[in-house]
This record gives structure tokens, sequence and C-alpha cells, in this order.
């Protein structure tokens, strides 16, 4: 197996277990937090900074919180699937000329930091606009995996996926 890809199959393995993690753990309150715990969610907020300056049509704050490293990963909610900085910015880049606004938050945030790796899970939500204009409440399960580099924790892994087509499914059957 090549480096890389044995670096992005560990990385999609430590993402899995923090989830697992996640799962079973309580959320910490800010008094309970360890100083990189305080330092993720630090990251996790600047997110919201950067996906709202994205929205609004500028990708470049992107730029400051993801690593430009050649194993990082981006799964967009419209069902793209990249690798690499390079790759992800120019994904990026488009949406954010695509933009037509918005204001987005997180709620619901957990935190697991293990060494220099963390996972975040998190709903975004917020209304965003449509390209025709009209505004539509935003609401999107995401999950990123950070890495301390440099002494700053960036985002290396990022997975997004819209709900709404589960109501949809679920609502039509009685569940």
């Amino acid at each position: 197996m090549p480096r890389s890809s044995a670096r992005f199959s560990t990385a999609i393995l430590l993402a899995l277990g923090l989830i697992v993690a996640t799962a079973i753990m309580p959320a910490s309150t800010e008094a309970q937090m360890t100083e990189d715990e305080r330092e993720v969610r630090a990251a996790v907020d600047q997110w919201f900074v950067v996906l709202n300056a994205m929205l609004n049509g500028d990708p470049e704050p992107f730029a400051d919180l993801y690593s430009h490293a050649d194993d990082a990963m981006y799964m967009g909610a419209e069902g793209t699937y990249r690798i690499g900085w390079d790759a992800i910015y120019s994904d990026w880049t488009a949406q954010a000329a695509a933009s037509s606004g918005g204001t987005v938050e997180g709620i619901d945030i957990h935190i697991v930091v293990n060494g220099d790796t963390a996972m975040a899970s998190h709903i975004t939500t917020g209304p965003v606009r449509t390209p025709e204009g009209t505004e539509d409440q935003n609401y999107v399960r995401e999950t990123s995996v950070l890495r301390r580099e440099n002494g700053q924790w960036r985002i290396i892994g990022h997975h997004a996926d819209v709900l709404e087509y589960w109501e949809e499914a679920f609502s039509d059957s009685g569940n």
C-alpha cells in the first residue's frame, strides 16, 4: 500500500474510533475541557467563521484553517470527494463563487482529542440563500478530523451530509 494510502487509512480508522468514543462520552463543559480541547473548540468555532465567509463569496479564510497537506480530505454534502489541498481549495473556491449568501452556526458540538489528532462532530444550521434568491433553512451533519500541525489545529478531513432526504424517506413510511 502506498504511504499516502496508509496515512489516509490510518486517519479514517482514527476518525471512526473517535466517533465511537464520542457516542459514549458526555459533552464537556468549558470548565472541564483540557487546553487541547479548548484549542480544538476554537478551531471548530473558526470553521463557522470560514463557512460563513464562503457562503458570502470569500473562500480565502478557509486556507488558514484547513491543512495544506496532500493527505487532507473533503467530502461535501453535495456529493464531492476531494483528496489533497489543491483539489479541496479548488472545490471551495467554486462553491464560494456559486454561493448567494447565508449565516450558519454549529449546535450539538462534540469534541474528542487524542494526542495530536482530534475529531469534532456537530450540526450546522442557519439560513442560506438559494441561487433563486429565497432563503432555505440549512441543516447539515458534519464531522471534522483535525491534526496539530506546527502547533496549530488544522482540519485534515471533513465530511458533511444533508439530512432532508432522510426526513422525506422516513416521513412516507410512517416511522
